[in-house]
């Protein structure tokens, strides 16, 4: 992988002043111990802030309503990093949550269930069941699970006059905080079972806006009445690079609702951290992790963007402020989210066949995912703006701090992609010996700008360095055609291996 995909060179050069400070100080301290993810350690904190100001911000566009969750796939080798930056994030959040839950009193989950059971025996059998969300906020973070662990159950019982009632009781996925997968190919969306048959369902649904109705996961069991399963969490993700990734990509649709990384690290970089394991042997180093002073801070950003929300003028038709007037957004933000839009047609567009065709079914949706992370960005700094009637305005400049976000994940994407479809074409080839031996010579030879090479030159050298004859050589490239473009300048046929 090019190395400018881990941070680009334009990126290195003003990182400190794209991000917000809050931003920029936790990546710096969260890539201490977890080096060359600058980018993930960013978007884990954008991740954190989007959860915990999901009641206070709606993000009006147009006819729908977006909430300010960030869901985040973080798809990267093994060994480079990723854990580090969880053993960051999570002792933060947990914090950031009894923070948030002590503040406003939120009850323990056994009492609204302990209210919902209650609520279950007093009526009658069917689908007109009381609901009741959970509070309180916390992270679910389990590695083997069923359906009903996930959405909850019914249990049925007999009541006093002998009919069959249900009580519900909610699954681990319900309610408010983090859905966190550390192993995300044990999560049934790569590889479904009969215990996770709907998995993707329900990520996806999870993922529809709370500004409507759709995000409700609702299934309709055997027996008893409507499960729903009310849960407002962010998608937090980790795995390493499964071998179905690409046929996942474009099948589920979950990838392009949710911001995705996915990275190969380079192999130079790969060394540098096993140089780092080999010079730890026999040191002694003390891991101070900030985690108070970072809770502190996400829940300082929390309390301040709550107390804007509660000072709104307008109110919704329940009496409470109205959540769509929280932010407000600058005259420039629309000119600069338009030309960022640009730049992402730029990408795209420099790519062709199938890689194009992927990256362009993810602009939409990410390009929704750069306004968002603008508003994020425009919270992540409100604090640090001493004049109060300046903050929460999402301007030109939190749109291009998203974009350094967007660009990175966007571009190495595509890079990955690129390599992927490279390595299954290389695959292919590989096959029959012959093939190899076209494929070997193609390597070697000097190619144009656009790759090509003259197809009588890549013929004269198979049939030089190897025992194919030239009749031969001919029959089996006539073969492998589908798997070459050409292209004919005056009566000069130029070949070069196909970019899909």
């Amino acid at each position: 992988m090019n190395e400018d995909i881990d941070l680009f060179e334009e990126d290195k050069k003003i990182i400190g002043s794209k991000l917000p400070e809050f931003v920029n100080e936790w990546m710096i301290e969260a890539t201490k111990f977890s080096q060359y993810n600058e980018v993930p350690a960013a978007i884990s904190c954008l991740v954190l802030i989007g959860q915990a100001v999901k009641d206070f911000v709606k993000i009006p566009r147009g006819k729908s309503i977006d909430d300010s969750r960030l869901h985040w796939i973080w798809i990267q080798d093994s060994g480079t990093g990723k854990t580090a930056i969880m053993d960051f994030v999570i002792p933060v959040s947990n914090i950031l949550w009894e923070k948030i839950n002590e503040l406003n009193n939120y009850r323990p989950n056994y009492m609204i269930e302990n209210l919902q059971k209650e609520a279950n025996e007093g009526n009658e059998i069917g689908e007109d069941l009381l609901v009741l969300p959970l509070e309180r906020y916390d992270n679910f973070d389990v590695v083997e699970y069923t359906d009903a662990a996930l959405l909850g159950y019914n249990e049925p019982y007999t009541d006093d006059e002998g009919f069959t009632r249900y009580r519900q009781y909610k699954g681990e996925i319900d309610g408010n905080g983090l859905a966190r997968w550390d192993e995300f190919t044990n999560s049934g969306v790569f590889k479904q079972s009969q215990h996770k048959e709907s998995i993707v369902t329900y990520l996806n649904t999870l993922c529809n806006s709370l500004g409507g109705s759709s995000w409700k996961i609702t299934k309709k069991l055997k027996e008893g009445p409507l499960l729903i399963c009310l849960s407002q969490r962010s998608i937090l993700a980790t795995t390493f690079p499964p071998e179905n990734l690409e046929h996942t990509i474009v099948a589920t649709g979950l990838f392009q609702r949710a911001l995705m990384t996915v990275r190969h690290v380079p192999e130079e970089i790969q060394d540098k951290i096993r140089d780092s394991i080999v010079d730890a042997y026999g040191t002694t180093e003390e891991i101070d992790l900030p985690i108070e002073r970072f809770a502190r801070g996400l829940f300082k950003i929390y309390e301040t963007t709550k107390e804007q929300y509660e000072n709104t003028a307008s109110f919704t038709e329940d009496g409470k402020p109205d959540p769509t007037k929280t932010i407000t957004f600058s005259k420039e933000f629309n000119d600069t989210l338009r030309m960022r839009k640009n730049d992402m047609n730029g990408w795209s567009d420099a790519t062709e066949g199938k890689v194009r065709e992927i990256a362009k079914n993810f602009q939409t949706r990410w390009l929704g995912l750069l306004g968002k992370i603008s508003v994020l960005c425009c919270i992540a700094e409100a604090n640090s703006i001493q004049d109060r009637e300046k903050r929460f305005i999402v301007n030109g400049r939190n749109v291009n701090q998203a974009a350094f976000i967007v660009r990175n994940c966007y571009k190495s994407l595509i890079e990955w992609l690129e390599q992927s479809l490279k390595v299954s074409q290389k695959a292919a080839l590989n096959q029959n010996d012959n093939t190899v031996a076209f494929l070997k010579c193609y390597e070697k030879l000097d190619k144009d700008e656009e790759g090509y090479v003259s197809k009588t030159i890549l013929l004269s050298e198979v049939i030089r360095t190897t025992t194919i004859k030239q009749a031969q050589a001919y029959n089996v490239f006539r073969k492998i055609a589908k798997h070459w473009e050409e292209k004919k300048i005056n009566k000069t046929v130029f070949v070069r291996l196909k970019r899909e």
